[in-house]
């Protein structure tokens, strides 16, 4: 019989979590998935001189197995997903844009929109996404490409104190990121990104984070 315990908040979850282990350990660190490999515990300090920390962006949320955008002709089934802690892709075109179908997620027309929207004669969207515990966001602190590479920070932090959540259940973000730049997928061979808790870090004039987000 399912239970009928309801899922406790995040405040609630904050509590025990302080309770067991101190609050230092709630705060937690992530790490970096790159194709070298390289690891790093948190945020930058500062983002580089010549990072954005400013994009045009629309933040999804769904289980960690779930594709959020799929190509009409992607015949992948659920029982042949498997659980990716960093996915990452190039929409480049109005074609390949125009093919992509969004999950039935909160947010969902946002990021259709968002598609319709962008001018891939001179932006591209980037895709990129996560797994972080249930009780927290990550929130993008800045992205930077150059023709080959491409390059994001995230800051990790705990969602609003009333959002019901459970500590040991696991989501998908996801955060579809629009570049004032036409890059070509066949010459970015290098993706990188880093995070851990803490708060993004921004110069006064660059402002904060322009964000959709998708679900709470």
């Amino acid at each position: 019989m399912p239970s009928s315990t309801p899922r406790p908040t995040r405040r609630q979850f904050l509590r025990s979590a302080a309770a067991l282990a101190g609050v230092g350990a709630v705060a937690g660190c992530g790490g970096t998935a790159e194709s070298s490999g390289t690891a790093v515990s948190r945020p930058d300090p500062e983002p580089p001189e010549d990072a954005l920390t400013d994009p045009a962006t629309v933040v999804l949320r769904t289980a960690p197995d779930e594709a959020v955008l799929r190509e009409d002709d992607d015949t992948e089934t659920d029982s042949e997903a498997r659980i990716d802690e960093w996915r990452h892709s190039l929409i480049a075109d109005r074609g390949t844009a125009a093919s992509v179908s969004v999950a039935d997620v909160d947010g969902a027309g946002a990021a259709r929109q968002f598609l319709a929207d962008t001018d891939f004669d001179a932006e591209t969207v980037y895709v990129e996404g996560h797994v972080v515990g249930e009780c927290y966001d990550r929130r993008l602190c800045w992205v930077r490409w150059t023709t080959e590479r491409v390059e994001t920070s995230y800051a990790r932090v705990l969602r609003d104190a009333d959002v019901a959540c459970s500590a040991d259940a696991r989501v998908g973000v996801t955060h579809l990121i629009r570049l004032p730049v036409a890059l070509d997928p066949g010459q970015v061979s290098r993706f990188s990104s880093r995070g851990g808790s803490g708060r993004c870090r921004t110069s006064p004039a660059d402002g904060s984070n322009r964000s959709t987000e998708g679900g709470s």
